[in-house]
């Protein structure tokens, strides 16, 4: 994958959404294989060039959100989840309208997430 990465640079250069959207692609392979630190680093840089040099709705961009949310959901950082998914759901619903079955289903990621947390910090205090 690395050498992927390295020859969609070269193609494409560094900011192309086809290099960025291989980098989200990297950056997941990197968390399921052990590597979450390197992984969230790199996904996290992906989202911020998409978003710097494409627009925040740019469809790699709102694809590499959904890989980040999922991620921090299957790693349990419901705290980081929830910007998140909350930028997601406006993407989603600018792009799709508050109807799409995508819209709606970030919509029902959202309500868990806020359902974990409020769980979470029940159990805390409790």
């Amino acid at each position: 994958m690395l050498a992927t990465l390295a020859s969609y640079e070269s193609l494409f250069g560094p900011y192309h959404p086809q290099t960025l959207s291989m980098t989200t692609v990297l950056a997941l392979a990197l968390c399921a294989s052990g590597h979450p630190v390197d992984g969230r680093r790199l996904l996290e840089r992906a989202i911020g060039d998409l978003t710097k040099h494409h627009g925040k709705h740019h469809p790699a961009r709102i694809w590499a959100l959904e890989a980040w949310s999922t991620l921090l959901c299957q790693q349990g950082d419901w705290q980081a989840a929830l910007p998140v998914q909350r930028e997601l759901l406006e993407c989603r619903t600018h792009v799709l309208g508050d109807d799409h079955p995508d819209s709606l289903a970030v919509r029902n990621e959202l309500s868990a997430t806020l359902s974990a947390l409020t769980s979470e910090s029940w159990s805390i205090s409790a």
